[in-house]
């Protein structure tokens, strides 16, 4: 995960439960929005990654 790569240490959140039934709601009314949502996160991390590589442009990193 991207907390491991970036030395993070990993926390639960507090309204997990409330979370989670705040995006089943968003995924029931819309289906594509997984779709939407992983490609966002994947710009996320390598955007991060990329920081994290001294790459500005976020560029160009692959995760494993």
């Amino acid at each position: 995960m991207l907390s491991g790569l970036m030395g993070l240490a990993p926390k639960t959140l507090e309204n997990s439960a409330a979370y989670l039934q705040t995006w089943l709601s968003v995924l029931k009314s819309d289906s594509r929005m997984v779709v939407t949502a992983a490609s966002a996160a994947q710009k996320a991390v390598d955007y991060i990654l990329g920081k994290a590589q001294g790459n500005d442009q976020g560029e160009g990193v692959e995760c494993q």
